[in-house]
């Protein structure tokens, strides 16, 4: 058990994160910039430190050097900021600190989309038809044959994409170089990465993920499922759980497909295994979320 962490965070996941720390009886570090000194978060924790930073708390080596500084053991990144950055695990592991969440390495296998679906593939998983090979906005051929291939309508996404963000849906030939150069575009503003793949659309589809929790012993648990299917530009307006609509078997299945995939990857700590589900009850694995969920707190 720890004695104390750095929260390197803030709103709500760094006050849900300080009453867990409260309840376990681990001292708290919370981080705060100028804009939100007196923050919830800066009141409940058990000692505060800023962050000076023009990048805020995306900042990988001031996030460290404050942990280092206060006597942290471990840091908590939340979600969103570093949370899913692999550099900053990295960055953890190299100065001898606890990061609470996936390994680098594990981090670093769910980094390239087709890399991760070719794996859980060939380890006899469903996952949606996607093109063979990235490509970028210039490679019009590369693309053009890809499409052609899967047919559509085919969704274009980020190899390093996730959130809903870098990607858009095209049900047409006439459609897809604007896609491709707007998906592309928000890729390197979003992930710095303006690479980019297909999948086949699946419609219509239901959107399940699984919640699980793993151990450096390799013990993994699953928490239920979500349905995140009410969305809104790609992002989720309800979450409801249990999921309505699954059978017991279908429950079952889907549960232990994620941890079929935790397990292939040697997934550690809490994370989410995103699916769909076609109008056949078939499921599709498709992304894993390397960190909390902010919706963990419905199942």
């Amino acid at each position: 058990m720890f004695k104390k962490i750095l929260i390197a965070n803030r709103g709500e996941i760094a006050v849900r994160v300080v009453r867990a720390c409260r309840d376990l009886g681990i001292w708290t570090v919370a981080l705060f910039d100028a804009s939100d000194r007196d923050s919830l978060h800066v009141r409940l924790a058990d000692e505060c430190v800023e962050i000076t930073s023009p990048l805020g708390y995306l900042d990988v080596q001031q996030t460290v050097e404050l942990a280092l500084a206060t006597g942290a053991e471990a840091i908590h990144p939340g979600y969103g900021f570093l949370a899913e950055r692999e550099d900053f695990s990295a960055a953890c592991e190299a100065a001898g600190i606890v990061f609470i969440g996936p390994p680098s390495d594990v981090m670093a296998a769910f980094s390239n989309k087709i890399h991760m679906l070719k794996a859980a593939a060939a380890a006899g998983l469903t996952t949606p038809l996607h093109s063979s090979v990235s490509f970028q906005a210039d490679e019009e051929d590369v693309y053009m044959a890809q499409a052609k291939k899967l047919g559509f309508p085919i969704v274009v996404k980020s190899c390093s994409g996730g959130r809903g963000r870098a990607s858009r849906i095209v049900y047409r030939a006439d459609e897809l170089q604007r896609a491709v150069r707007e998906a592309a575009a928000e890729g390197q503003m979003v992930f710095g990465t303006n690479q980019l793949y297909f999948e086949k659309m699946i419609r219509p589809a239901t959107f399940l993920d699984v919640q699980i929790l793993g151990d450096q012993y390799g013990t993994l648990i699953h928490l239920g499922e979500r349905d995140g299917s009410i969305q809104r530009n790609n992002q989720k307006l309800l979450s409801e759980a249990p999921a309505p609509g699954l059978t017991p078997a279908q429950r079952a299945r889907l549960h232990e497909m994620a941890l079929q995939i935790a397990r292939l990857f040697g997934y550690v700590n809490a994370g989410t295994i995103e699916f769909l589900m076609d109008s056949a009850g078939q499921f599709y694995f498709t992304e894993v979320k390397c960190r909390i969920q902010v919706e963990h707190p419905v199942t």
